[in-house]
């Protein structure tokens, strides 16, 4: 193993085990997974488990109460691509590193099944579901040497993969940076789903005014632009709207989502998303 994953592990273990990341997903358990009863409201009840439609009927605050000690079946999915390759403090891909790290070890922490799948346009690696923590060893070191290059993702292949091989709902947490048209309709329905979006500051906003060679990571096309303002403020619009459809797509199918910057503290980013 080297220097970078291991420090990459340590601090991911650091974070989870003296931490409440772990404690930050079970607040999933239940949510429509194993309901029990409905009962009236008491204070420090989670305002999200208000029956609305009971409480309408009764006059009375209702809540729903779930099996808080069944185990979730937890997917962390690599979405493969060349622009994964890129950052100005971090690359992305160690970046989607530490974050695979920090969610699995809070996942089997919490004593849940983890299940992890590499994916492009086809399964390029698929873990199966397991609570061994050394796993963790073997997904990290994977995701950090795993050549993204001329790599593309197929959201459509992607969504049959899933639902051929998982079966029961399931916790998804889907980590790459979001920039093809993505459509994940056909298995948001059924599980809970979060977006984690990583990102460069840079690439959003790359303002360099001289002229560059840019290579696409995907094709290895290459093209000279002068990057002049005029033309980073244009691309940073293109961006904006890609992330609006991105906003709309999520919010339609109830898919939680959030940005993670190669400059970010990641585990805190990572506890801001999954409080919501």
């Amino acid at each position: 193993m080297n220097y970078k994953a291991k420090e990459i592990l340590l601090k991911a273990k650091k974070d989870v085990f003296s931490g409440n990341l772990g404690e930050n997903i079970t607040t999933f358990k239940g949510d429509g997974l194993d309901f029990r009863e409905i009962r009236e409201y008491e204070a420090g009840d989670d305002v999200r488990k208000i029956n609305w439609k009971a409480t309408a009927k009764s006059d009375n605050l209702k809540v729903n109460i779930f099996n808080d000690e069944r185990e979730l079946n937890i997917v962390l999915i690599f979405l493969v691509s060349g622009s994964i390759n890129f950052g100005t403090i971090k690359l992305k891909q160690d970046i989607v590193s530490e974050i695979l790290a920090l969610l699995s070890y809070s996942s089997l922490k919490n004593n849940n099944r983890l299940q992890t799948l590499f994916f492009s346009d086809k399964n390029e690696k698929f873990w199966t579901p397991t609570k061994n923590q050394s796993i963790v060893y073997d997904i990290v070191q994977n995701s950090l040497d795993f050549n993204c290059l001329k790599k593309d993702i197929d959201y459509d292949k992607l969504c049959d993969f899933i639902n051929t091989i998982i079966k029961e709902k399931s916790l998804i947490f889907l980590v790459g940076d979001f920039y093809n048209q993505v459509d994940l309709s056909k298995i948001a329905y059924k599980n809970e789903i979060y977006a984690l979006i990583v990102r460069d500051r840079f690439e959003e906003y790359p303002i360099i005014n001289s002229e560059c060679e840019f290579i696409d990571p995907s094709s290895f096309e290459s093209s000279d632009f002068n990057l002049s303002k005029d033309i980073a403020n244009e691309y940073k619009k293109l961006i904006e709207q890609n992330d609006e459809k991105l906003k709309e797509h999520f919010l339609q199918h109830q898919i939680s989502y959030g940005k993670i910057y190669t400059d970010d503290d990641i585990y805190l980013r990572l506890v801001q998303i999954l409080k919501g």
